[in-house]
C-alpha cells in the first residue's frame, strides 16, 4: 500500500508541531554518530585487505667477546579481509498525494521531507541497531521463554511499531519461532514487544530480527558486524562468519581476541577493580587505550551509586553535595556523553544497548568502511541518470535509497567487553 494524502494529511496542515515518533532513535543514534566519525571508502568490488603483522623481524640478544652472531629471525604477517553489506531503503507515494500537494510549492516540499526525514531516521535507527550488537542485527532478546504477546525483551527493545520481524532460534539461528509478525505495540519501560501472530517454542536468547535477514539456511546474517561480535574472545555465530575471516580459535591468532570479562552467566555488581582489570586488560593485550565506556542506562545508574559511596555530609556545614542528588543534565545530541567519567575516560550512554554489558574501546582502532557514499541517500543521488521518483506497475512512485558499509577494526583488542554486570 502506498503513502497517500490520508497517510500524512497531519503534515501538510498550516500549523506545525513537533514531529516525533514514539520510540524512535532519532537522536539516540549514538554509536552510529561516535564511530561515523571516521569513514573510509572501500574500493575493489566492496573489498577490504588489511595486512597485519604478528611477529616482527630480527632478534636481539648479548653475545660473548666474539661469539657467534644470532641467527635472524623472519617478520610474520597475515591479512585479515572484509567484505561491505549493502543496504536498501525504501518508500512511496501515490500519484495523487503529489498532484494534491504540487498544487502548493510549500505543502509539495512539506511532503517529501517528511518522508525523506521518515526514512532517514529509520535508517539511523537499524544502522544503530547493527553497531552495537553481534553481527546478527538482533532487535529484541527473550531472557526465557515467551509464546504470547506481548513478548518480554531482555533490554530497551529497537523495534518500531510497523516493522515486520521473525523471531530466530538461537540455537541454530535458522528456526523461525515466529515468521513475519507485525509489530503492533511497544513498551519500552516494560520491556515488552506486542506482535500481531504469537510465536512457538521459544528459548532464552531467541531473538527479534527484521524478517529474512538472518538464517542459516537462507541468506546467512545481512547485516554490519557489531561492537559485541568485534570486541570479543570468540568467533561471530556461523551465521555470520569470522570477523575478518580471521578464525580466533586457530591458535596463534589470539592477537584477534579481545578481552572479555564474564562470570559464567551469574550477574555480579559492578566495581571499581572491575572497570580497572577492563582498563588494564585493553592495555596488556592490544596496547588499547580505551578513549570511551558503553552501556546501557540501567548500568549508568549502577555506576552511579559507586559515585555516591563516596560522598559524605559535613554535619557543621549542611550543604547539597555535588551540586544536589541525582545527576548532571545528559545531552542526548552529544553522542551519548554523559556527566561521568572512570579513570578519565568518557562514560557514554547507549540506551538500546545490550543487557548487563559494557564495552569500552580505543575508538582510534575502529572506523566505518562505506562505498562510494558515505551516508545513505536516494540513487538519484549515488548512480547517473536516475531519477528521484522511480515509476511502478501502480498509480505511485517508489524512492530507493542505497549504503554500502561494515564495522572495520585493525585490532579488536584495543577494546574490552565486560558481561554479567547486575543492572537493579
Amino acid at each position: 500500500m502506498a503513502t497517500t494524502t490520508s497517510n500524512i494529511i497531519e503534515a501538510l496542515r498550516y500549523t506545525y508541531g513537533v514531529d516525533r515518533v514514539l520510540y524512535l532513535m532519532n537522536n539516540e543514534s549514538v554509536t552510529w554518530n561516535r564511530l561515523g566519525k571516521v569513514k573510509k571508502p572501500i574500493g575493489g568490488r566492496g573489498q577490504f585487505l588489511m595486512p597485519i603483522t604478528v611477529q616482527n623481524a630480527g632478534v636481539w640478544k648479548g653475545i660473548v667477546e666474539g661469539g657467534s652472531l644470532p641467527t635472524a629471525l623472519q617478520p610474520d604477517t597475515t591479512e585479515a579481509s572484509f567484505s561491505l553489506q549493502e543496504f536498501t531503503g525504501m518508500y512511496d507515494v501515490s500519484w495523487k498525494l503529489i498532484q494534491d500537494a504540487r498544487t502548493s510549492k510549500f505543502a509539495f516540499q512539506q511532503a517529501i521531507q517528511y518522508l525523506d526525514d521518515g526514512i532517514k531516521r529509520r535508517i539511523a535507527q537499524m544502522i544503530n541497531a547493527d553497531l552495537i550488537d553481534n553481527g546478527k542485527g538482533r532487535l529484541g532478546v527473550l531472557p526465557a521463554a515467551d509464546n504470547s504477546s506481548p513478548i518480554s525483551v531482555n533490554a530497551l527493545p529497537r523495534v518500531q511499531v510497523g516493522q515486520v520481524c521473525d523471531i530466530m532460534a538461537v540455537s541454530d539461528d535458522d528456526t523461525k519461532r515466529a515468521d513475519s509478525v507485525t509489530i503492533t505495540a511497544v513498551d519500552p519501560i516494560a520491556r515488552t514487544i506486542s506482535t500481531s501472530g504469537n510465536p512457538s517454542s521459544t528459548a532464552a536468547g531467541d531473538y527479534f530480527v527484521i524478517e529474512d535477514t538472518c538464517d542459516v539456511s537462507i541468506n546467512n546474517a545481512l547485516h554490519m558486524n557489531g561492537l559485541l561480535s568485534v570486541i570479543s574472545d570468540s568467533n561471530p555465530a556461523t551465521v555470520v562468519g569470522n570477523y575478518g575471516n580471521i578464525n580466533r580459535s586457530t591458535a596463534g591468532n589470539e592477537w584477534w581476541k579481545a578481552v572479555v570479562l564474564s562470570n559464567s552467566g551469574t550477574n555480579r555488581a559492578l566495581t571499581e577493580d572491575l572497570l580497572l582489570q577492563a582498563l588494564d586488560g585493553a592495555r596488556e593485550k592490544g596496547q588499547g587505550m580505551i578513549d570511551f565506556w558503553m552501556s546501557n542506562l540501567a548500568i549508568i545508574r549502577r555506576y552511579h551509586e559507586i559515585l555516591r559511596a563516596d560522598t559524605y555530609v559535613a554535619l557543621s556545614s549542611p550543604s547539597e553535595i555535588g551540586g544536589g542528588i541525582g545527576r548532571k543534565k545528559m545531552d542526548r545530541n552529544d553522542n551519548g556523553k554523559t556527566p561521568y567519567q572512570f579513570s578519565g575516560v568518557d562514560w557514554v550512554v547507549e540506551p538500546y544497548f545490550a543487557a548487563n554489558t559494557i564495552v569500552g574501546a580505543d575508538s582510534s582502532h575502529f572506523f566505518i568502511g562505506v562505498g562510494d557514499n558515505e551516508v545513505p541517500r536516494p540513487i538519484s543521488e549515488v548512480f547517473d541518470n536516475i531519477p528521484f521518483f522511480r515509476q511502478t506497475t501502480s498509480a505511485t512512485f517508489e524512492v530507493a535509497w542505497y549504503w554500502q558499509g561494515e564495522l572495520i577494526s585493525d585490532n579488536p583488542a584495543a577494546g574490552v567487553q565486560i558481561q554479567d554486570v547486575a543492572e537493579s
